[in-house]
């Protein structure tokens, strides 16, 4: 199955929903080569056939749930409010963009495809071009409307916008990642948030 296949993966039966569901369980707890087809199946009630009919294989099943978090992560870019003031509407849709790459979800799913994009390279690809790639997008071109409003002045919307998702990960993903045991307050995140996107308008700012 191509990268492209899998972008654009035809939609699931009610069966293949519990499936993914089940999957993505196990898969998080007990790590992609600990789970085994028949340990899904024992939890979905679904069969090998309803699996390989639904998404092919084991490893197919695992870029079906990378895929439907990866849709999740960067669907927290697409509402982004044109009518509020530049600072008040990045802060919001990245506070729920950090939300959610840093849910337990995330973290666990983080850890997961580290230990094995190594042995199956097309997880790094796909994570790679529908994750950050994609998830750009929106934001880049909110950017461009600014420069075009003359409220910034973003010669590379594409640059920009990808630079203010780094911005807003950099250190509270790897604090999430490295002390599991420090949670992160919303406080820490709504700050973190506010003072990247004001140094990231200020880098931009129209001199």
């Amino acid at each position: 199955m191509s990268l492209e296949q899998i972008l654009n993966a035809k939609p699931l039966s009610e069966r293949g929903k519990k499936i993914l569901a089940v999957a993505q369980t196990l898969f998080l707890e007990h790590g992609y080569d600990n789970t085994s087809l028949e340990m899904i199946i024992s939890e979905s009630g679904g069969s090998r056939r309803n699996i390989y009919s639904e998404f092919g294989n084991k490893e197919k099943l695992l870029l079906a749930v990378i895929r439907q978090q990866a849709e999740v992560q960067v669907g927290t870019l697409l509402n982004i409010d044109y009518d509020l003031p530049p600072q008040q509407a990045l802060s919001r849709v990245c506070y729920g963009f950090a939300q959610g790459f840093l849910s337990e979800t995330m973290i666990k799913l983080f850890r997961l495809v580290t230990n094995i994009v190594p042995k199956l390279p097309e997880v790094g690809e796909l994570i790679y071009h529908f994750g950050p790639l994609r998830g750009s997008i929106p934001l880049a071109k909110y950017l461009s409307h600014l420069h075009q409003q003359n409220m910034l002045d973003v010669d590379d919307a594409e640059y920009a916008a990808k630079l203010l998702i780094e911005m807003i990960k950099g250190r509270l993903h790897i604090k999430a990642v490295l002390l599991p045991n420090e949670p992160i307050s919303e406080q820490e995140v709504q700050e973190h948030v506010d003072k990247a996107v004001a140094r990231f308008l200020k880098a931009y700012k129209v001199a």
